[in-house]
């Protein structure tokens, strides 16, 4: 059985990403299991490069759409045009391993779960998975097992069966970019839906984690995601996330915290634009 591998890439040219790097390093056992879809949201079309090899097909698209540029178009397209049975959602800066598709391969060729992911760290500390059941998800990190609740992540190295992907629909435009992730995993739950998290340690870089380098349109794309997401799927959680950005508003405002743009969580908090 082969997978699909959704490669969404940014700011540089996909063939220079961590992801692309990690990928096109595969065994090339490995490499003729996948189906390799780059969708570029970069500044500009990359058409000079030589198709990567050894895959078992490639395919480019480059998003010239000014609307909208971000991970959900990059998966609805890989949605719509994959023919296996089986999505993998990449971000650009995800060092994927061998030993993870290896598992994965193994998984999608006989399983009855609908979703797989990967214990994602950034250095020592573990990002996904996590409880969902707590705004503070990172203080509760998830093992290697089977879920059905309690659970939420990042959607870099996650796979998903395409009859789930089928079931919802595909990928909501509530998220074009932050949060979907947690949409996907609150959708999984919501359907009472098999997720089995792999033991296998893969590296990423979250930028949530490091808000000093976010421009403020970053870091309103993030928080206003986030509120958005808890008041209308999580609304009882509603309360510990205002709790949060008040405290946060508190630090950025008295200690002039670079990271934090209290103005903003202002903004979000009291809706206007």
């Amino acid at each position: 059985m082969k997978l699909t591998v959704c490669l969404v890439a940014y700011g540089k040219e996909f063939t220079q990403t961590e992801s692309f790097k990690r990928l096109d390093n595969l065994s090339s056992s490995i490499k003729r299991s996948l189906n390799l879809i780059v969708f570029d949201n970069g500044r500009r079309e990359v058409t000079e490069y030589k198709i990567p090899e050894g895959f078992s097909s490639v395919s480019y698209y480059f998003n010239n759409e000014m609307i909208e540029r971000g991970t959900r178009i990059a998966y609805q397209y890989a949605f719509d045009n994959m023919t296996d049975s089986w999505l993998m959602l990449l971000d650009d800066d995800t060092a994927i391993t061998d030993n993870y598709i290896l598992k994965v391969l193994k998984e999608i060729s006989n399983t009855q779960v609908d979703a797989l992911c990967p214990l994602i760290f950034d250095g020592q500390v573990q990002l996904s998975p996590t409880d969902s059941d707590t705004v503070k998800s990172l203080n509760f990190p998830k093992e290697s097992g089977i879920y059905s609740k309690n659970i939420t992540g990042i959607s870099s190295g996650l796979v998903l069966s395409k009859q789930f992907m089928l079931e919802i629909g595909g990928f909501t435009r509530e998220f074009p970019l932050d949060y979907l992730d947690h949409w996907v995993f609150w959708q999984l739950r919501d359907r009472k839906k098999k997720i089995k998290v792999i033991d296998e340690i893969v590296q990423h870089q979250l930028s949530v984690q490091r808000l000093t380098e976010l421009s403020e349109n970053r870091f309103y794309s993030i928080f206003s995601s986030e509120y958005l997401f808890y008041k209308k799927y999580v609304p009882e959680a509603l309360y510990q996330i205002r709790k949060k950005y008040v405290k946060m508003i508190i630090v950025g405002f008295l200690k002039k915290n670079q990271g934090i743009r209290w103005r903003v969580l202002l903004k979000i908090i009291f809706n206007r634009q």
